[in-house]
């Protein structure tokens, strides 16, 4: 091999990468060139779905292309997490990520075919408050008299709420460990059934999602008791607060967020943020966010990533507490 044939090899690598970088903005520029797909770890019909469908519909419009949702429910949103992280680092698949995906099954189970920590943030959308409802012949109006209520009765209290490891369940969880209440925890698959055991009396309370508790609270059909976050709700700012009762590190809204599998270029992700965010600004999306008993959620994304680590601490001592296994 003549010393020329030697340097032209050494180089090829080179021209490789070199021909490979010219191409981020190339892409940026002319993506997306076919339609976009959100992947929602939840059933169709609830809020996260209909929050992700208006937002799809928006998005479409300032991308040029249609944005579809394909529903992946099941269990911490495993299912979901594994379409987005096994469909290519693109730009054309993207996920809703909220504290089941992020923040509780990392914990929960050992061995997932993903990393969750590298999913790429796009932008946080929405949070919604984790409701704790009572019916209204209840002998309590707020947190604190559910507390003295409690340190009345020879047997411990108990609450529902809409799944094992669920933000509502390991919320409920933290506040007994701060607090010192006896409650049993039992678990419904969803808030329907929750309300149905609450309303026929089998369970004392129940902890369920803003977007179920806000119309049967304003219609007296339910009694609400708190909210188990730090501050006030928009959605019913008379609910008292975690802080308010005296229990301040009890701060577990859900939320949601919008994220690109793990390796989407960088340019690829700042024209889907421009876009997202420019959605996420109107004030009629925003509008709609809170009919469905959400709170739009405004952070830049290195405080989002921030607030998802420090909750993702919190749940995961909650579950090494309480034991919580995978079912």
């Amino acid at each position: 091999m003549t010393p020329f044939s030697r340097a032209r090899r050494a180089l090829l690598p080179l021209a490789a990468l070199c021909a490979w970088a010219t191409t981020l903005p190339l892409q940026a520029a002319e993506f997306p060139q076919r339609p976009v797909k959100i992947v929602v770890g939840f059933a169709p019909g609830g809020s996260t779905d209909s929050i992700t469908r208006e937002l799809a519909r928006r998005l479409g419009r300032e991308l040029g292309q249609t944005v579809i949702v394909d529903n992946k429910p099941g269990g911490g949103q495993v299912p979901a997490m594994q379409t987005a992280a096994g469909s290519g680092a693109d730009g054309y698949t993207l996920v809703i990520g909220s504290p089941g995906g992020f923040s509780v099954s990392p914990h929960l189970y050992r061995k997932l075919p993903y990393d969750a920590r590298e999913f790429v943030p796009i932008a946080a959308i929405a949070t919604q408050a984790n409701v704790l409802v009572a019916r209204p012949d209840l002998p309590a109006s707020n947190l604190r008299e559910l507390m003295a209520l409690a340190k009345t009765r020879k047997q411990g209290l108990n609450y529902g709420s809409f799944g094992s490891g669920t933000s509502a369940h390991l919320a409920m969880e933290m506040l007994k460990k701060q607090s010192g209440l006896d409650a049993l925890h039992i678990a419904y698959k969803g808030d329907p059934p929750a309300l149905l055991a609450i309303k026929g009396g089998e369970i004392d309370v129940a902890v369920i999602t803003m977007f179920s508790a806000q119309p049967r609270i304003r219609s007296g059909e339910l009694k609400g008791l708190a909210v188990l976050q730090a501050r006030p709700d928009r959605n019913l700012p008379q609910l008292q607060t975690t802080a308010q009762a005296g229990y301040p590190d009890v701060d577990l809204p859900s939320w949601l967020g919008l994220f690109a599998p793990p390796g989407t270029p960088q340019p690829v992700v700042e024209k889907l943020e421009a876009a997202t965010r420019k959605v996420l600004a109107t004030p009629d999306f925003q509008a709609y966010v809170l009919t469905n008993g959400n709170e739009p959620l405004t952070l830049d994304n290195p405080a989002f990533l921030a607030m998802i680590q420090r909750q993702s601490a919190q749940l995961g001592q909650v579950i090494r507490d309480i034991k919580l296994q995978a079912d």
